[in-house]
């Protein structure tokens, strides 16, 4: 698993990222899903982490996110305008529920909600909070929601808002 996400990650980071996205695309399916926009890693030692993420493979930090303990919750490196890696510090045994407790693909779609209305209208299975809960912006100024594939896999569907903190770190 280690070699695939390295290889996706001097995939991005070696190009511009233009064959793979484009901002104001005209989204290739019926979800509205516009490009991938991060893949999130679990590591268990941050600092080696970002030694090898930003020193050696030369991907900038742009933010982290804490959480109310202070601890670190994420961090976000830039691969190019439109793609990222999510560092997600912790035990990799962790048992924890919570949607970024684990390695999962991001995708930015036009609109959120819509989306959801799509994904539903498809037969996906959503909670009655579900457009609620997508509503709600969150620390990185973008709103989202966890959906997921038949193997539980993780697939974070998010839209970029033009104050969040992906977009002011655009160049």
């Amino acid at each position: 698993m280690r070699k695939r996400i390295i290889l996706f990650t001097l995939l991005f980071a070696f190009g511009n990222g233009n064959a793979f996205c484009q901002n104001g695309s005209a989204p290739a399916n019926d979800l509205g899903i516009q490009y991938l926009g991060h893949v999130a890693v679990r590591v268990t030692n941050l600092a080696a982490a970002l030694h090898f993420y930003c020193d050696e493979l030369g991907l900038p930090e742009i933010f982290r996110i804490n959480r109310a303990s202070g601890s670190v919750l994420l961090v976000y490196l830039r691969v190019n305008n439109n793609n990222f890696v999510e560092l997600l510090p912790g035990d990799k045994s962790s048992t924890d529920p919570a949607p970024l407790s684990g390695p999962h693909m991001g995708f930015y779609v036009k609109d959120l909600q819509a989306s959801l209305h799509a994904l539903q209208a498809k037969g996906y299975p959503l909670p009655e909070d579900a457009f609620t809960k997508a509503a709600k912006v969150l620390g990185d100024g973008t709103v989202m929601y966890f959906i997921h594939d038949p193997d539980g896999n993780g697939i974070e569907l998010s839209q970029m808002l033009p104050d969040s903190k992906e977009a002011k770190s655009q160049r």
